[in-house]
């Protein structure tokens, strides 16, 4: 089950409907890329705004904003012409519909300052040279090369497994799903019997999880797949 997509031509998100039968409750799923085409966070908004209850990612720690530096400055970069989720969603009209469903600020921080300090120390180093490698060299097609996501790893991905980086992803992915998924799990107990339709809005590597809760555990199935185009190469 492929979540983004990287052809020869462009980067496709796929936007999944899941449904169940015997309950009013009904899934969309947005697996995201944080730096896009205006047009992108256009249309995802457009679509999100359909929903009657949206469940998005956004924790509010500088911590955090760290990790999330590449992203900002790649806004800057005109020959990619590319723009930030942040700037791009389009959520005024609806926001009253937005749920953060991540982490506290507090939990996330208190989690990081757990982290091995050489790890982390080895983040400050590693972020800021890709950033400037970006801003001298980078290309749609560098941001491209690794945005390909499918539900199960890729063989490059398992090459790439380092155990030192084991407790930063347990961070950034397992520890955060687990809060998404509480509150999915909260909406099928006490609202199946409603007509519901809820928007997942969160970064593609998240959606592994969530797939697997709704479709293994819940029993929802995927009747309905469209894809989005992000970017252009």
């Amino acid at each position: 089950m492929q979540f983004i997509e990287k052809n020869s031509f462009n980067v496709r998100s796929v936007v999944y409907r899941l449904t169940k039968e015997g309950t009013g409750l009904e899934f969309l799923i947005f697996p995201m890329v944080h730096v896009g085409s205006r047009e992108f966070y256009e249309e995802i908004s457009r679509r999100l705004s359909t929903c009657d209850l949206i469940l998005a990612e956004g924790v509010k720690s500088k911590r955090a904003n760290i990790l999330t530096l590449s992203y900002r400055i790649i806004k800057k970069i005109r020959r990619m012409d590319l723009i930030t989720q942040h700037e791009g969603m389009k959520v005024d009209g609806f926001r009253e519909k937005i749920l953060n469903a991540d982490m506290e600020a507090s939990a996330f921080d208190e989690r990081w300052s757990s982290l091995p300090i050489v790890l982390r120390a080895q983040l400050f180093i590693i972020i800021p040279v890709y950033v400037v490698y970006l801003f001298l060299f980078g290309t749609r097609e560098t941001l491209a090369k690794h945005l390909a996501l499918e539900d199960l790893p890729s063989a490059e991905e398992i090459l790439l497994e380092d155990e030192s980086f084991e407790q930063l992803d347990s961070l950034l992915v397992d520890e955060r799903d687990r809060k998404l998924i509480e509150h999915i799990a909260k909406l099928n107990d006490e609202r199946s019997e409603e007509t519901l339709k809820v928007g997942i809005v969160y970064g593609a590597f998240h959606m592994r999880g969530v797939m697997a809760f709704l479709m293994q555990k819940l029993n929802y199935r995927v009747t309905k797949a469209e894809w989005v185009k992000v970017f252009d190469l």
